[in-house]
Parts: structure tokens; sequence; C-alpha cells
């Protein structure tokens, strides 16, 4: 009875050795499998979540770029209002000097110095502006007037060094001495206007000029409410003109509500809209007021009715108070505008991952066939060999571990060839499908590493950005099939001037981004200005010519990845409105 259980265990001991390779590595095969397709799996879905992520954050840098760029347009129109007030009176009277210094030049031989005087003033009063407000007035040194506007004509002839303004200033005795010690020069008062209530005066800027030949001084002014009208009449205009479309459009508003400039022209000029309500009852003027008297403006989403679809659609709007004024300028974007590209990326990234799938899955299927197979030829061959030479167990033992190591290292090199696989996808999620360098994904990481890596190491990096200039034309006129090739062009013509440490990247359809690592702002400009040159050179066979503008920033310690990338958009932004075709170097 022993020998029959001695004989039983030793064939099941048998079966076990024979037939353990046929069931363990052909586990192993498929639990490694069913691994990497679980981290494909994760992978992808982690890649769509981050990708509705950076568009967001995308569209949101984009807006705040904007608002502060329009921002800034509002302030520096506000702070040259002086002096192109400044430089437009002092043109006007000296229009008017020289008018006279011709008469009295051409006709001091033949007229009498009555005569001459009488020519020069008859000559100078029909020089008026802004519908008569503005005008030419002469005065002698000793206070007699000898020119003014119809609505004061009464005081010519007549001596008016007692004249005060609002502020009881003798203006004509101010005058008298500015042009007696200086021979001209301006004067900030206040004066009467014509057409308006007499006792009333409005502050203005004035001019005065000497003319020696009659002991005259001449001179104009410029009411400054008139200029500060008119500056932001222009400024509006030239937000319209920044406007792309119906629905992304810039708005203006004051911190009481009223509706200075709407994109869509909903509501008529000052009507106040602080009590206005979207779809949902919610006062998002008032909202967008809070936003912007806040320390850090933040965007603000509700639900208006798109002009474009003509839906009722979620609105983000950032916006951002102008210094130096009670103006608020905003812009948004609608949530959909945006839906149909990221549905286009997340189907085209979809399309990758089930061919990733499908390669995974055949690969595995082939490597368990492969390893049932020879595991079986194995486990065969163990089970004879043991059966007849059980007295060299010990030997096939050292066989079959050799065995089971070879086709080990053949699991972890299939192993290997997964991963890179699953590399490659990767790859292709973070290139840009029609170029082929970089998209903006990539892109935001790696600009993130190059700061982390200035900040740790104490070093620098340039940063450039550039696009094509009237792009969209060439698309209208020729295609966008012309377009792709003209971009591919680009690119196979930038790629020849940088580094393989360059970091290039596509981040909007002709927008493209340059990391120069370790390079000066001095240095970056040279490698830019060559890629510039090149593309202005280069014939392509599609188009005649394209230009590129370019916009260029050093990375200033401690700085952060919006700051930066604002600074970059604004000298993009400087180069378009330079001429195109340049470079703007923000130092």
């Amino acid at each position: 009875m022993k020998h029959i259980f001695n004989f039983l265990s030793e064939k099941s001991l048998v079966s076990i050795i024979a037939y353990g390779p046929f069931i363990f590595i052909p586990l192993v095969v498929t639990m490694v499998s069913l691994f990497l397709l679980h981290i494909n799996e994760l992978q992808y879905q982690d890649s769509l979540e981050d990708m509705e992520t950076v568009y967001v954050e995308a569209q949101k840098n984009k807006v705040i770029s904007k608002v502060d760029i329009a921002a800034k347009l509002l302030e520096y129109k506000k702070s040259v209002t002086t002096e192109i007030l400044k430089e437009t009176v002092k043109n006007r009277v000296d229009t008017a000097y020289s008018i006279a210094k011709n008469i009295y030049e051409k006709n001091i031989k033949n007229h009498t110095k009555k005569e001459l005087q009488k020519e020069i003033i008859d000559s100078l009063r029909s020089l008026t502006w802004n519908n008569g407000e503005c005008y030419i007035f002469i005065v002698d040194f000793n206070g007699v007037s000898h020119l003014s506007p119809s609505y004061l004509k009464h005081f010519e002839g007549k001596n008016i060094l007692d004249l005060q303004d609002a502020d009881q200033r003798h203006i004509i005795r101010e005058e008298i001495a500015l042009a007696k010690e200086k021979g001209e020069g301006f004067i900030w008062d206040t004066f009467t206007r014509p057409n308006t209530d007499p006792n009333k005066q409005y502050e203005q800027l004035a001019y005065v000029k000497r003319f020696d030949d009659f002991d005259w001084y001449m001179g104009s002014a410029e009411y400054l409410d008139t200029v500060m009208s008119q500056m932001k009449e222009h400024a509006l205009k030239t937000l319209r003109n920044m406007s792309i479309n119906e629905s992304e459009y810039f708005f203006v508003i004051d911190e009481n509500g009223n509706n200075i400039m709407n994109g869509q022209g909903l509501f008529p000029r000052n009507e106040n809209v602080l009590s206005l309500k979207d779809e949902d009852g919610k006062e998002f003027i008032k909202e967008l007021i809070k936003s912007a008297k806040s320390k850090d403006p933040y965007f603000v989403s509700y639900k208006l009715k798109n002009p474009l679809t003509g839906q009722v659609e979620e609105k983000f709007s950032y916006v951002k108070k102008v210094p130096g004024s009670d103006w608020i300028v905003g812009n948004g974007f609608y949530y959909n505008a945006f839906n149909d590209k990221l549905q286009e990326k997340a189907e085209s990234l979809t399309k990758m991952y089930k061919k990733q799938y499908v390669r995974i899955m055949i690969f595995s299927l082939v490597l368990i066939v492969l390893s049932l197979f020879v595991s079986y030829l194995i486990s065969i061959a163990l089970k004879n060999r043991l059966l007849k030479y059980s007295k060299e167990i010990k030997q096939k033992n050292s066989e079959l571990m050799n065995l089971n190591a070879s086709l080990e290292k053949t699991v972890v090199e299939r192993t290997k060839e997964l991963n890179q696989a699953y590399e490659n996808m990767r790859e292709i999620a973070m290139k840009d499908s029609l170029t082929e360098i970089y998209n903006r994904y990539y892109f935001n990481d790696a600009l993130k590493n190059e700061i982390d890596r200035a900040n740790r190491y104490h070093t620098t990096f340039s940063l450039c950005m550039f696009d094509l200039d009237y792009f969209k034309d060439v698309n209208d006129t020729y295609g966008h099939d012309v377009g792709d090739k003209i971009l591919k062009s680009v690119v196979d013509l930038v790629k020849q001037h940088l580094r393989k440490s360059d970091i290039f990247a596509r981040v909007g359809g002709e927008e493209f981004m340059i990391i120069l690592p370790k390079t000066t702002l001095e240095m970056a400009a040279t490698i830019v200005e060559r890629i510039r040159t090149a593309v202005d050179n280069y014939t392509f066979e599609e188009i005649e010519h394209i230009t590129i503008s370019i916009g260029l920033v050093q990375y200033k310690e401690n700085e952060n990845n919006e700051e930066l990338l604002k600074r970059v958009d604004l000298a993009l932004y400087n180069a378009k409105h330079s001429g195109r075709n340049t470079v703007i170097v923000d130092s």
C-alpha cells in the first residue's frame, strides 16, 4: 500500500512539474497583458480629462491676455491725451504765426503798419476748429485785444489786462509775461465757451507765441473735456476693431453699471445695465463689477443667447478696471464655441487608443498562443524524460529552469516592446498631426519644467512666439490645403535654425512657440532674426511670399508661466501692430 502511495505521489509530482509551465507561463503573460491594457485605459481617461482642462485654461489665458492688452491700451490712450492736446494747440499757433509772418515779410515795403495788422487779423479770423470752440486770438503787450472769437468780438480794441478766470487769475497778464520771458509756451486756465452759459468756465490748455514785429502775442486753446471725449471715442473704436466676431467682443461699462460699449449693440450708449439679469436671473453685471474691483479679478459665468448660434449658452467673462478711470473693460467666450474642436480632438485620441488597444490585444494573444505552444512542448518533453529518466531528474530540472528563464526573458522583452508601443502612443498624443512638432499640451509641460529648472539652477532661457502674417487671407484665397502646406514649409524652415535642445511647438492655428534653453535675450534675438529672414526670403511653391511676426522675451527669475506668456503675447501683439514681418524684443 505504501508503494502504491509513493507511486501516486511521484506520478503527481511529475505531472505537476511537467505541466506547471503549461499553466504558469501563459498565466503570467495573460496577467502582464491585462495590466498593460489597464494602464492604457487609465492613460486614455486621464488624457481626455486633461484635454478639456487644458482647452478651458488656454481659452481663459487668451481672454485674460486680451483684456490686459485692452486695459493697457485704454490706459495709454488716456496718458497721451495731454501730449496730444499740447501738440494740437501748438501746431495751430505755429500755423497762424507762419501765415502772419509770411504776410508781414511780403508786404512790409508796400503797406503801412495798420494795413499789415488788418490783413493779418482778417487772414487769421477764419481759423477756427471744433465748430468755433477753438480759434486764434491776438493781444499786444499792453493788454489790448486785436483778435477775438465772434462771441467775444466786443473785446477787440479794448484793454483786457484785468480779465480773470474762474480761479481769479489774471490770465492775460500771465500770458504776456510768458510771451515776453520765454517767447512761447503753454499755460493752463479756465475760460468761457461759445454757445454755453457765459458765466460758466471750462478747463483749457492755451499756447501763446510772441510776434515781435508788432509787440503782439498770438495764441489758441483747446478745452480738456473735448480732447478727453475724442480720446475715449477713439479708444472705443480701436476696441471695436479688435473684436473677433459677434460672440468674441470687447465690452466696456463704468463702475456705476452704465453701458459704454457693447459688442452686440444690445443696449444704447450710457444706458444703465446694473440690474441686468441672465437667463437664470443672475445679476451678472454686478458680479462683473465686483470682480473688477477685487484684488484678483476672476471669471464670471452666466447664461446669454449666443449671437452666432441663437441658443442660450454658458459664457465666461473676465474684466479688469482701467487704471486712472472708472471704466471696466472685459472679454469672454461661450463654452460651446470650442466644444466642437475639443470633441474632434477627443475623437482623434479615441481612435489612437482603440488602435493601440487592438495592437496590445493582438500582441498579447500571439504571445499567449506562443507561450502555450512552447509550454506544451516543454511539458511533454519533461514528462517523457522524467518518466523515462527518473535518475536524471536533477539534470532535467536544471534544463527546465534554463528553459523557463529563456521564456521569461522573452516575456520581459515582449513587455519592453509593449511599453515602447505605449510610449509611441504617448508621443503621438503630444505631437501636432499636421506639422509633426510638439502640440500645446506638451509645450505647457515643457515650459513649466524649464521654469522649474531655471529657478533651481539660477539659469535663464528665452521664449519666442510667432505667427504667420495675413494667414487667414491665404486660407481664404487658396484654400486650407494650401494653408497646411505653407504651415509645413514654415515649420521645416524654422527647424533648420533650431538646436536639438530647443522645444518647438504649434499652440494654435498659425501660432507657434519656441523655448530656447540656456539662451540669453541677445543670443535668442540673433536666432529668431535668422528665422524671420529665412521665411521672408523663401520662395514657396504655392504662393509668392509670406512673412512672420515674432515676439521674444527672456525669463525673469521667479516669474510664473502666466506672466511669461502674457509678456511674449504682448510682444507678438506689438510686432503685429508695428507693421508685421518684424521681431519685437521685450526686455
